[in-house]
């Protein structure tokens, strides 16, 4: 039997009474990281986190700090991955395509497109990699990683806040719904790309 959406919030605010600083910094380690972020849902555990700091479960300023140097670290990874070769490995599952689009990209905007593209960490991770395979100088790198990073932890952090529990609980009251909506946005993108 599935939990109901109280005792579901119960468990999350035990879990990040416990080890919610560990959890929101491996998560975002794990989100921004190259394949890796494809299956964990660091974005996720980061945000939740965020959202609970409003019940003083966890601190704010602790989340948007370890949520915004783990995600740093996963671009950095990212980043050497890209400039060693090993990206290969990751043409050869098929991600080729993503990682030449983020090349133009770089090549096109310079520091604009990470700024920009670390938005989203799906993005970044492919931008990271880009900026790795193009030699970016890595102190320039670093620097605009940090800022980017810096802005879009910000920017989702303070909306998971301030939205907080109420959020939390539309999403698990709704999350059938939710995930139909988010695979039909998913297809229309892909109908539309091609």
């Amino acid at each position: 039997k599935v939990p109901d959406t109280e005792t579901l919030i119960r468990l999350l605010t035990g879990l990040y009474g416990s080890i919610g600083y560990p959890l929101i910094f491996i998560g975002a380690i794990a989100e921004a990281t190259f394949l890796l972020g494809l299956y964990v849902p660091g974005s996720t555990v980061v945000l939740l986190g965020a959202a609970l700091s409003k019940t003083n479960v966890v601190a704010f300023p602790i989340v948007y700090m370890l949520g915004t140097l783990g995600l740093v670290a996963g671009f950095i990874m990212n980043y050497f991955l890209g400039k060693y070769g090993w990206y290969h490995v990751l043409k050869g599952v098929g991600l080729e395509k993503g990682i030449e689009e983020a090349q133009a990209k770089i090549q096109a905007h310079g520091s604009k497109a990470i700024l920009l593209g670390y938005f989203f960490p799906g993005s970044a991770s492919f931008l990271s990699t880009a900026a790795g395979v193009l030699r970016m100088p890595f102190q320039k790198f670093f620097v605009v990683s940090v800022a980017a990073q810096s802005f879009w932890s910000l920017l989702w952090g303070s909306l998971a806040y301030f939205f907080g529990l109420p959020l939390v609980e539309f999403l698990l009251k709704n999350f059938g719904f939710v995930v139909v909506a988010i695979v039909a946005v998913w297809i229309i993108r892909k109908y539309f790309k091609k």
